[in-house]
């Protein structure tokens, strides 16, 4: 299969379109990795991308997954999630906090792992993977930390050797159950909008205003490949979200198209 195909219809697109838009995509399950991309170095926004980075280093950690929490330890924040609806003295363990943030994208649950995990650690652990251009300087929700210049960023080049991370290790115990979680997100608005509900997806969504990104694991006949798109200063947040869903249409149909017999 000839990913160079798929570069130049998606170079097409993306050209065409309003705002700062950046893909990769890469096949994992070959020796040499090949892989396409585009702007795949610009820092965005990473809205709750990042949430894929504390979920790998919480499975990276020594802490037991079963340690329970409670919600009130962290102050409450708008946003996605269930845990708002919850009493404060409840307790979570660390293993359904992060099923939440990832499935459901909740805010509170993401920050009470950053609170459990440590920012600065979380940062350290992205730069031991060698993310180049991630950075976490401020919980979720925490528009006056915005303000003042301290935000959260992430680039697709990043994401997708965070994602690439994670299948490597996706056997082991608790790198498995990370890899179940993405499986299992609840948001398929963006990349796999056009897919259909059985095919699954390992992924993230995130959101802000402008910005619009979605990255997974699409294991497919023809292989298994990362396909990660972010987008950045849009006029729209609607119409970014439909044009990413029209990109992952295009790039389902070409991966995972029948081969010819030669």
């Amino acid at each position: 299969m000839d990913l160079r195909i798929l570069d130049i219809y998606l170079q097409g697109k993306v050209l065409s379109f309003a705002g700062n838009w950046s893909y990769l995509i890469q096949r994992y399950d070959a020796a040499d990795l090949p892989k396409i991309s585009y702007q795949e170095d610009y820092v965005h926004k990473s809205a709750s991308m990042i949430k894929v980075l504390i979920l790998a280093a919480l499975c990276d950690s020594d802490i037991d997954l079963a340690e329970k929490i409670r919600i009130d330890a962290v102050p409450r924040v708008e946003g996605g999630g269930a845990l708002q609806e919850m009493n404060g003295d409840a307790q979570l363990t660390m293993q359904a906090l992060a099923s939440l943030m990832i499935v459901l994208s909740d805010n509170l649950a993401t920050n009470l792992l950053i609170d459990r995990l440590g920012r600065e650690n979380i940062q350290a652990y992205a730069d031991k993977l060698g993310l180049k251009q991630t950075k976490l300087q401020r919980c979720m929700m925490d528009f006056t930390a915005a303000q003042n210049g301290r935000e959260n960023y992430m680039s697709v080049a990043d994401y997708n050797k965070l994602l690439h991370y994670i299948y490597t290790k996706r056997e082991e115990l608790r790198f498995a159950k990370a890899w179940e979680i993405l499986a299992r997100q609840q948001f398929r608005d963006r990349i796999p909008y056009y897919w259909d509900e059985d095919i699954v997806f390992h992924h993230k969504t995130g959101m802000l205003d402008g910005v619009e990104h979605d990255g997974g694991v699409f294991e497919g006949r023809n292989g298994t490949y990362g396909i990660t798109i972010f987008a950045s200063d849009l006029p729209s947040n609607a119409l970014g979200g439909r044009q990413i869903g029209e990109l992952g249409r295009f790039i389902f149909d070409f991966l995972n198209a029948r081969q010819r017999r030669s």
